[in-house]
């Protein structure tokens, strides 16, 4: 009678298991679903369709302070849908208002598929609109907000945002390029590290001044271009430096492989391309009484990739030197034209002086931090610069 009881007793558990694993409840199709990948934020204004829906009287109050391009991946229903030759994969929808959420809401009244932001992957914003208004601000629904993932990354575009969410090719879902090019930054010294929300809080925190990757558009096509100093104190643009000058910051923001430094033979003029498989930068603060200066100190070791000269074997040694110091002339140039540029024309730091300040003499930092941009663009920095070459690929010296 015992084992009969158990036997019943166990066929009910198994029956119970096997209605709960019968799926979610509440669970959506995919179709049902509209999934944003990328945000772009410019000055406000009307667009065409708000325009004739506020003539027949469809609006509330609100000012056009901002208007926020929403993009999202298509979710096709049918073969022919999915198949569609020329049709493009994204969907872009534009809102104007005065509240990062009130618009993501309104959205809603214009659509059957509320968006959800847990697959957003970047932020566009308009250079001209980062001038006067403040990052931290028109950020902030999107830094606390829980669907927002943290690892979503931020751009400046020098033009209207939502141009950059646009793609001349079909198979091209903007916001994915975006992130795909991003990380090519193994390849290119002009490229900024990727920069998050959540990197970003730490930024709005610290008070100092920091660099976003600057974007161009042009007829549907982007290029990465120069970065975008944005003032610490108070989160507004202060200028955009171009590639040149960027790459010099980026020499001595991050260890570095891949990107190159173009020199010239010193009497032919010819090219040389020096590639970076090394660097090591190292930035070292020195106090004496009330006196800062800070020291750079760069190693590198790289190949040359190409070189437009024609040498003999018996100066092969000769070449290898005056190449080396050809890159190492360069490569200080490159940097010091960088640190001229922010240090003092624009007095900010965003090469990480006073990270390195902070670091080794806390109560040296904790006396300047509050006016440190001013501070730091009277203090001497002082170089020293080794670039080893180690490999010519396969040609014969």
């Amino acid at each position: 009678m015992i084992m009969f009881l158990h036997r019943r007793i166990k066929t009910v558990l198994v029956f119970i298991m096997i209605f709960s694993l019968t799926g979610c409840w509440s669970s959506k199709q995919i179709e049902e679903r509209t999934f944003n990948v990328g945000v772009a934020i410019d000055s406000g204004e009307e667009h065409s369709e708000e325009k004739g829906f506020q003539r027949k009287g469809a609006t509330y109050d609100k000012k056009d302070e901002l208007t926020v391009t929403y993009q999202y991946v298509k979710t096709s229903t049918t073969k022919t849908e999915a198949q569609g030759a020329g049709q493009k994969k994204y969907i872009n929808v534009s809102e104007s208002g005065d509240s990062n959420h009130q618009m993501i809401r309104d959205i809603s009244l214009r659509q059957e598929k509320p968006i959800t932001f847990h697959h957003t992957k970047v932020i566009v914003i308009n250079s001209e609109l980062l001038k006067q208004q403040s990052l931290k601000e028109l950020l902030d629904f999107y830094l606390w907000d829980n669907e927002l993932r943290p690892s979503c990354l931020v751009f400046v575009s020098n033009g209207p945002a939502r141009e950059v969410l646009e793609s001349n090719k079909s198979e091209i879902i903007p916001a994915f390029r975006l992130i795909g090019m991003i990380d090519n930054s193994y390849r290119n010294t002009k490229i900024l590290e990727p920069v998050s929300l959540a990197k970003l809080r730490g930024n709005f925190d610290s008070g100092q001044s920091y660099l976003l990757q600057n974007i161009y558009s042009l007829d549907g096509d982007i290029k990465f271009s120069g970065a975008a100093i944005i003032n610490g104190k108070n989160n507004l643009l202060l200028e955009t430096i171009n590639e040149d000058e960027f790459q010099g910051i980026n020499l001595l923001k991050r260890k570095i492989t891949g990107g190159l430094i173009k020199t010239t033979e010193a009497t032919s003029g010819k090219v040389i391309i020096y590639e970076i498989e090394a660097l090591n930068t190292k930035i070292i603060p020195k106090v004496k009484k009330n006196n800062i200066s800070f020291d750079v100190k760069i190693q590198s070791k790289g190949r040359i990739s190409e070189s437009w000269t024609s040498l003999t074997k018996s100066s092969k040694k000769k070449y290898l030197n005056d190449t080396e110091k050809l890159i190492e002339l360069e490569t200080e140039k490159i940097i010091k034209n960088a640190i001229n540029k922010t240090q003092k024309d624009l007095h900010v730091d965003v090469a990480g002086f006073g990270n390195q300040l902070r670091i080794k003499y806390p109560q040296v930092w904790f006396k300047v931090k509050n006016n440190w941009d001013e501070i730091f663009s009277e203090i001497p920095i002082n170089y020293s610069i080794k670039m080893e070459i180690t490999d010519f690929g396969y040609r014969e010296l």
